[in-house]
């Protein structure tokens, strides 16, 4: 039984208290706690049983206990203790072992709403039962509830050198934190043993690091490391709800209010036992006052001339509604970084800001403009581009892809489904087409599969490959020994793409998987593009073992956590884009993560998919090709852009324009429109058409494959 098992955590939000105990006025997330008693970690006080205790003490004949320790009522009994923890006291007399589960009971009882208490009835227990690790862990679990620090980290480390339990980790870490050396907290985090925690203890130690790196004042640092948890929205939970609540706190401390209050909103959504209070955190975030003293406070530079780019730009003599101009002719400068302004136009700007001039202007207008516009590859520190269908299509790289790529500051990081290649074939591939790259910029699903494989395995143990030899070579080089058959008895199997695989490799893989050897999948795409079109992907062939066998894999490639987070830890960036042509994984794996993202209409993933896409399948931009880089980051956020009015009616949206408008925001204004009446139920969105009556629309419409009724 782990420590979860006897006592709740109290570890639910970042800390930030540089005194050396905890008071009761500080809370772990570095907010001041609420009135009324509530907890540090926002949950509501409560004398209710913990986990693996009786709902209902029964009545015992126990004494009222030395004069040296706190008292024990008489309708305390011994066998109100869980039955697998009294076992840990069979080593003791019947006499002794009856007082200290007794008093362990009291602390159960007594930990919500009176720690103080319950640490002296768990010391009480130690003194008699000092060699007991249960005991230790114990009065380790009260003194932290109590704020003791230094007394949780050293019994706390003593019940781990007697009982072996990682799952103290955690708690030891936190107490450190407590003691004003966050420092310790992090190296207790990074170690080797924190390192082997999995399920709740591991997303427990991200919980804690994060912390630290608040205390450290290192705010993006701390989202970062949560990134590295399953952050998929939509699940509940108290684990999923503390997770999300941690995450919201750090992108508040980062300044990232607006992140902050939708996954706060994850949070009270996912807390369905009320053990958080990010209700309240809500509404101090969006209280109006409040939130306008926090954009003050917290607002990035580069937001401090407003939320559009086109905020900065001051355009005279406005054209009718329905005259779009010359530019939507040329559908090309949806996404494409658009020519300069006309030289009669008084400007310092550079030419990635031509395009927040509206479309429908005249082509005198003055342009007023106070600094450039931010362009999306400027608003982040690393881009996790896709490969096929992102970058290139098979052996042809995709349209204006070289040169933007050659030609943006922000750092590259090509994170590839692709188990074919090793990092140096990518390479190779890469520079062939003209691209520049390092083995240290690729990351395969090959490699983050192969690490999973000896994160379940012993070293020297065997699996089943089925792939290429860049994929076993992966295997090997974790420590895993490689094995093509079946009869071999292997631990596991492990299945990439190969365009050699065939039906006698996938039965050997179905034999061993029957076996119960352990199936890891590095990814799960269904297709793979090439510029023929698209050709059978490692998913395919995926559903092929699973109907076999019935089983399902674990799988290490989006839109999977594994292999999103090793990017991340791989890039060092505390702000990555995730850019892709795939909602299902590329989009779906950036959601898993916590990371906006963008949508790239050059492979797999339609327009027409993005309108219908469910919310974990939806991209914070859309660009036609990777020459969007260079627009203006609001430009292509989906999201309600001025000029453009979306009218929806059953499974029909019309797009008209009401005001000057630019082409490029004519796909994130249609796709924010069609999702907000889809989630109300005022669309079908299971066959939507999109008609507009105007032409220069309906071309700019086409060029993104959208074919609107006409």
């Amino acid at each position: 039984m782990s420590d979860r098992d006897r006592f709740e955590r109290r570890d639910g939000g970042p800390r930030r208290d540089d005194s050396s105990r905890r008071t009761n006025t500080s809370r772990r997330d570095g907010e001041p706690r609420r009135a009324g008693g509530a907890r540090r970690d926002g949950r509501p006080n409560s004398s209710a049983p913990r986990a693996g205790r009786p709902q209902r003490p029964s009545r015992g004949t126990g004494s009222a206990g030395r004069p040296d320790e706190p008292l024990l009522p008489d309708d305390v009994a011994a066998s109100d203790l869980d039955t697998e923890v009294r076992r840990d006291l069979l080593t003791l007399d019947k006499t002794n072992a009856e007082n200290v589960a007794r008093h362990l009971v009291m602390v159960t009882r007594l930990l919500e709403d009176d720690p103080a208490t319950a640490l002296e009835h768990a010391r009480a227990a130690r003194r008699r039962a000092g060699r007991v690790g249960l005991v230790r862990e114990t009065l380790g679990i009260a003194a932290y509830s109590a704020g003791e620090w230094q007394e949780a980290v050293s019994e706390l480390r003593a019940a781990r050198r007697i009982t072996g339990n990682p799952g103290l980790l955690p708690l030891i870490a936190d107490a450190e934190r407590g003691l004003g050396r966050p420092e310790r907290a992090i190296e207790i985090a990074r170690s080797d043993d924190a390192r082997k925690l999995e399920g709740d203890d591991a997303t427990e130690m991200r919980i804690v690091e994060s912390g630290a790196r608040i205390d450290l004042g290192e705010p993006e640092k701390a989202v970062v490391t949560l990134q590295t948890g399953d952050l998929s929205p939509g699940r509940s939970g108290t684990p999923v709800a503390r997770l999300y609540y941690a995450y919201a706190s750090a992108l508040h401390a980062a300044g990232r209010v607006d992140d902050a209050v939708t996954w706060f909103m994850n949070a009270a959504a996912a807390d369905v036992e009320d053990v958080t209070d990010a209700e309240l955190r809500l509404v101090d975030l969006t209280d109006p006052e409040a939130a306008e003293t926090a954009s003050q406070a917290e607002r990035p530079e580069h937001d401090s001339l407003g939320d559009d780019a086109a905020d900065s730009v001051v355009v005279s003599d406005a054209v009718p509604a329905d005259a779009i101009a010359a530019e939507s002719a040329a559908p090309d400068t949806l996404v494409a970084a658009p020519p300069a302004p006309d030289a009669a136009a008084p400007t310092t700007l550079p030419a990635e800001v031509a395009e927040a001039a509206e479309v429908g202007t005249d082509s005198g207008a003055s342009v007023v403009v106070d600094r450039p516009v931010e362009t999306l590859a400027s608003r982040y520190d690393a881009l996790l581009l896709d490969l096929d269908g992102t970058v290139f299509a098979g052996h042809r790289a995709l349209p204006g892809a070289l040169d933007t790529l050659e030609n943006i500051d922000t750092a590259r990081y090509f994170v590839t489904n692709n188990a074919s290649r090793r990092p140096a074939d990518v390479v190779t591939h890469l520079t062939e087409m003209g691209f520049t790259a390092t083995a240290e910029q690729v990351i395969t699903s090959a490699q983050s599969a192969a690490r999973l494989l000896a994160e379940h395995l012993d070293p020297g143990s065997r699996a089943l490959v089925i792939g290429t030899d860049g994929l076993a070579q992966e295997v090997r080089e974790v420590g895993i020994a490689v094995t093509r058959s079946a009869d071999d008895r292997p631990a596991a199997v492990i299945q990439g793409h190969s365009p050699e695989t065939g039906w006698a490799e996938l039965c050997e893989a179905a034999l061993a998987i029957g076996n119960g050897a352990l199936w890891i999948a590095c990814n799960t795409d269904a297709t793979l593009p090439s510029e023929r079109g698209k050709l059978v992907g490692n998913g395919s062939m995926v559903a092929a073992v699973a109907n076999a066998t019935g089983k399902e894999p674990l799988v290490a490639g989006k839109p999977a956590a594994p292999l999103m987070a090793d990017a991340i830890a791989r890039s060092r960036a505390s702000r990555p884009l995730v850019v892709g042509d795939r909602l299902d994984t590329d989009i779906e794996g950036a959601h898993a993560v916590g990371l906006d993202s963008v949508l790239v209409l050059t492979g797999v993933s339609s327009a027409m998919d993005l309108l219908v896409a469910p919310p974990e399948q939806r991209p914070t931009y859309v660009i036609r090709d990777l020459t969007g880089l260079h627009a203006g980051a609001n430009a292509v956020r989906i999201g309600p852009h001025d000029g453009w009015d979306v009218e929806l009616d059953g499974s029909a949206a019309t797009i008209r324009t009401d005001g000057p408008a630019r082409p490029e925001t004519v796909v994130p204004a249609l796709a924010a429109a069609v999702w907000a009446a889809a989630d109300s139920g005022a669309l079908d969105d299971t066959d939507i058409t999109v008609t507009s009556p105007n032409p220069d629309v309906v071309r700019v419409l086409e060029s993104v494959g959208i074919i609107p009724v006409r």
